[in-house]
């Protein structure tokens, strides 16, 4: 009976029990929802990709393309966390069915204050040093082919020249805050995700690219040390993002418009400039047969276009209208612990000078991935392949030609040479060299492979194993045919360069990261290895039998010679930097770098740069929180730096001896050879050395409506690599040595306001403004004193720039009424001083001599500045871009007066006559004594030029709601579209070749696609 009831009684506690657990059930399943919601930024743009996650569970999703999102089954009190990149988190609790509206704000904190620095990132708020940065937005509003050329005017003390124009825009000089450097090189350090770039800016895709860190005063560049003293340029390309796939496509195509071309004689101007001329010298009587004698000067041809009344526009021939199209495809994305990165590019580029062709093959893959919490594994590759095939037509040649000449033969070929002149250098056609047989391509590999280890049992300790590898390989070909002027006095003519080039670098990076209440360290340790291997080989045949074969025909050369050269660099470098923060207010950096440069000698291969900086981030401080100030300054920071950087710039065994081969015959005069020293060793030559002061404030008024900074900085550089003249008996007439120092100041603004912020309409502006001036302290030669002195001959002087203008200053033209020449012969005071001559400035007061010589002007423009008008209203946006240039002098190459016996073509000028008494330029005469000094005219190359003008529409999104399409954008954008100046010549920036292809004027319609 017991046992009985006892079953009984289980039974009833099991019934119960089950019972409870279906009421249970029951409950909860009533307790549970289908969530719907909508996800948006402030603006109420819908946020697309936004995930969407139960908190403790595996259940999640992400928006739409219009932001919204379902989610099945959610339990009543479970906790949902909204998350997008750039965004701050969102967690709410579930507590009933509604729809849900969600607003996500901007983290601010996320989206500006992380820098790049080199060997990591950086809070902003937490820099000591003068680092400007530009993102890829930046690069999008101002599309080029070429990614150096996006970033002029963009960055204050980043002064970026556009010296000609090609196909891959790539006739730039790029200057960090100036030159502190005599003769060795200026440019700044590229460092391309981790790894040393050192190539054209043309081989770089700009839609990789993520983020430019520019590094400008010695603190922030001390971390590359002996390769940092011209500044560094951190370039980041883009990184997977962990949401959905991304695909986007970027195409555009720019028209390119010549402009600026030099007004340069047409046929009747140069008929008559050149008769003129021989007419006032001609000394044999006419006749019957020859009425005008002086016209035995000109060729047939010459005679024979100017009687048919024709003329040969040169420059209309060599040029055309450019065409750039670039089509980039990307592919972003990731999942779990996997992102992604995958471009491919292709760039073709037909420049205004006929014949000049670029095009780009570039494919990158970026990938990260995470195999636990402490490990991770990095790679970041580079495939390129550059092809500038093709030989253009001669523009200086073009420039030169005489408009007599012809360019086609009857049977509409090219002629050999556009007149019969004997001397082949004025004679050749400017469009021959389109004739020419030219393959010129070159592939490379850049290849960064990075595996980061987090130790768990020390909280902040990392290790990095960084090694980055790059293959270059060039091969070109050029073989000139019997249809070329060279190709047909030699019976064809080939030459060919092949080269490569292996660089590899491997670092091992510690770094420390940890908070302890207030205070804050950043650690990073580095030990880093570099070689460079390069070697070339150049063949030149002449004398083939035929053409057919062109370049592919090396083995039937009559006659044959070639060179080959190798080098190798190796680089040893240690380096430790400390970064430390108290409580968000005072900040510390303390960096120092040894280098080792296999070039230098043996007692001065290493050298060691330190540097330290100090910031006080003053709007942190209590003193600061009254609202009156707070509400009116957002943030302000005060900045301090010193530190040395090296200069390496100096190639490979330049301390070694050197012999050079004397050919010379023997008795019986057979060809014998021998050696002779024709440099001597240099074992103590070792770095330049820049000491520098930056000093700076960083200011935000208002919530960051109106952003600015401000610095101002000092440099000495000593021990210059320069070169010092030997008795010959040495072997050789020089030698180079550490002597000498430069000094170089200057100042950088910046400012960025937000003008107008409305949900419709939005208006902001950017304005950058420089100034610096170098100039050199001694260049190692001294008085008896020991006082520095000028170096003459190498236009070296005491405290002026390391570039002038060293000439005789031209101050008009010798008149016949001068008040100082009445009879209007020559002045018994000065030399050459006939009526139609150039008139110098006495600067002694006793005739024209070499004392007179004087510094024109600043070789250096003396102010930069930059100015960005941005403008949205709804979908539209538009942006305009102006620079401007101030304070420089410079040569017009123009206006030159040697006539070349007048087998060529000039620049247009007012020359003087007694009828036409200018003061501009001298007579026209065949006597080169109208200049007997040779000097130069030269003119102030300020201007202001509206750079950049682009306009954009956004596809609403609504629009876009039932496709597949997540962002459509269409641009059109003009570069160079007016530019105010003085300078008579091409371009106020291509100062150094008057004769090249001219400035262009781009047209560019374009498209951005996101799916």
């Amino acid at each position: 009976m017991k046992t009985r009831q006892k079953s009984r009684d289980a039974s009833g506690i099991l019934l119960v029990c089950l019972m409870w657990m279906l009421s249970l059930s029951s409950s909860l399943h009533a307790q549970t929802w289908n969530i719907n919601g909508n996800v948006t930024d402030e603006q109420g743009e819908p946020i697309i990709g936004a995930n969407v996650v139960i908190q403790g569970t595996g259940t999640g999703t992400i928006t739409d393309v219009e932001g919204n999102f379902k989610l099945a089954s959610v339990t009543k009190g479970a906790v949902m966390e909204i998350s997008f990149i750039g965004y701050i988190s969102k967690t709410l609790q579930v507590k009933d069915a509604s729809s849900l509206k969600i607003i996500l704000k901007e983290d601010n904190q996320a989206l500006d204050e992380v820098v790049v620095v080199g060997y990591g990132v950086q809070r902003k708020s937490d820099l000591t040093g003068s680092v400007a940065s530009v993102n890829s937005d930046v690069l999008e509003s101002r599309p080029q082919a070429n990614l150096i050329q996006s970033l002029q005017g963009a960055v204050p003390g980043l002064n970026i020249s556009v010296t000609g124009s090609n196909a891959e825009g790539s006739s730039t000089t790029t200057r960090i805050r100036g030159n502190n450097s005599i003769t060795a090189d200026n440019k700044p350090l590229v460092i391309l995700d981790g790894i040393p770039f050192d190539g054209p800016w043309s081989e770089i895709n700009p839609n990789d690219v993520e983020s430019i860190e520019v590094l400008k005063d010695a603190s922030s560049a001390a971390i590359y040390g002996a390769r940092g003293s011209n500044g560094v340029i951190l370039i980041t390309s883009k990184r997977g993002k962990k949401d959905r796939l991304t695909v986007s496509y970027d195409t555009y195509v720019t028209i390119d418009q010549p402009i600026n071309l030099p007004r340069m004689m047409n046929g009747k101007e140069f008929y008559k400039y050149k008769s003129e001329a021989f007419k006032a010298t001609n000394t044999t009587p006419p006749t019957e047969e020859n009425p005008e004698p002086w016209l035995d000067n000109f060729t047939p041809t010459e005679l024979a276009m100017y009687a048919a009344g024709q003329s040969t526009d040169w420059m209309k021939l060599a040029t055309q209208t450019g065409i750039k199209q670039q089509h980039n495809l990307s592919f972003r994305g990731g999942a779990n612990k996997t992102s992604y990165f995958i471009s491919l590019n292709y760039t073709d580029v037909k420049g205004t000078a006929v014949g000049n062709e670029f095009k780009r093959y570039n494919v990158r893959f970026n990938l990260d991935q995470e195999f636990n919490s402490w490990l991770k594994f990095s790679t970041t590759t580079q495939l390129g392949r550059y092809d500038r095939s093709g030989s253009s037509a001669s523009f200086w040649r073009a420039i030169k030609q005489v408009p007599l000449g012809r360019a086609y033969n009857e049977d509409g070929s090219l002629t050999l040479s556009a007149t019969e002149d004997s001397s082949s250098a004025f004679s050749i056609n400017p469009l021959g060299s389109l004739n020419n047989k030219t393959k010129d391509i070159r592939a490379k590999v850049i290849t960064n492979n990075v595996l980061e280890v987090k130790f768990p049992f020390i909280k902040g300790l990392s290790y990095k194993l960084n090694t980055g590898f790059t293959y270059q390989n060039s091969s070109y070909k050029n073989y000139q045919g019997l249809d070329t002027y060279e190709g047909a006095s030699a019976n064809g003519v080939l030459n060919t360069d092949d080269w490569h080039s292996e660089e590899w670098i491997l670092e091992n990076i510690i770094s420390y990261q940890r908070e302890f209440g207030k205070h804050r360290i950043f650690f990073t340790g580095l030990y880093s290895a570099q070689s460079k291997e390069y070697e070339q080989n150049t063949m030149e045949g002449k004398n083939f039998p035929n053409d057919v074969m062109y370049y592919y025909q090396i083995s039937k050369a009559a006659t044959m010679s070639g060179n080959s050269n190798y080098y190798k660099e190796n680089h040893i470098s240690q380096m430790g930097r400390l970064n430390y923060t108290y409580d968000d207010r005072y900040l510390l950096t303390l960096t120092a770098r040894r280098d080792g440069y296999s070039a230098f000698g043996e007692s001065s291969k290493f050298g060691v740069f330190p540097s330290a900086a100090i910031g006080w981030n003053i709007s942190n401080e209590s003193f600061f929180k009254d609202k009156p100030i707070s509400e009116t300054i957002s943030n302000l920071k005060y900045r301090l730096s010193w530190g040395k950087n090296g200069n390496e710039a100096i190639s490979a065994y330049s301390t070694l001896p050197n012999l050079s081969t004397y050919n010379y015959l023997n008795d019986d005069h057979t060809a014998q050879f021998g050696f002779y020293p024709s440099k001597l060793a240099s074992p103590g030559l070792g770095w330049e050395t820049t000491t520098s002061i930056n000093t700076g404030f960083d200011i935000a008024l208002w919530n960051g409506r109106i952003q600015s900074s401000f610095d101002i900085y000092w440099s000495k550089t000593k021990d210059l690599l320069l070169s010092r003249s030997i008795p010959t008996i040495n072997g050789t007439g020089s030698i180079t040595e550490n002597r000498g120092q430069t000094r170089n100041r200057g100042f950088e603004f910046q400012i960025t306001s937000n003008n107008i912020t409305h949900k419709s309409f939005s208006w902001s502006t950017s304005f950058n403004l420089s100034h610096y001036r170098s100039e050199i302290v001694d260049v190692g030669l001294y008085d008896a004193n020991g006082k520095p002195v000028d170096d003459v001959a190498s236009k070296w002087f005491i405290g002026e720039p390391i570039n002038v203008n060293y000439d005789y200053k031209i101050i008009g033209v010798w008149q016949i009424a001068d008040p100082s020449n009445p009879t209007g012969q020559q002045d018994p005071n000065y030399r050459n001083s006939y009526p139609g001559y150039v008139k110098y400035l006495d600067v002694d007061g006793n005739d024209i001599t070499t004392a007179d010589k004087t510094i024109i002007g600043s070789a250096i423009p003396k102010v930069n500045m930059s100015l960005m008008n941005t403008f949205e209203y709804k979908n539209f946006t538009l942006s305009v871009f102006l620079t401007a240039q101030l304070g420089q002098t410079h040569l017009n190459a123009l206006y030159d007066t040697s006539h070349n016996s007048y087998r060529q073509n000039r620049f247009l000028v007012d020359f003087w006559t007694p009828e036409n008494p200018t003061n501009s330029y001298p007579k026209n005469s065949l006597n080169s004594d109208v200049n007997p000094e040779g000097a130069s005219f030269y003119e102030k190359t300020d201007f202001l030029r509206i750079s950049d003008v682009t306009l954009g529409y956004n596809f609403p999104q609504q629009w876009l709601r039932r496709t597949f399409v997540k962002r459509l954008n269409l641009y059109m954008n003009i570069k160079n579209l007016a530019t105010i100046t003085g300078w008579t010549g091409m371009d106020p920036e291509f100062l150094n070749d008057q004769l090249a292809a001219p400035p262009v004027r781009s047209f560019t319609f374009g498209l951005k696609l996101d799916i």
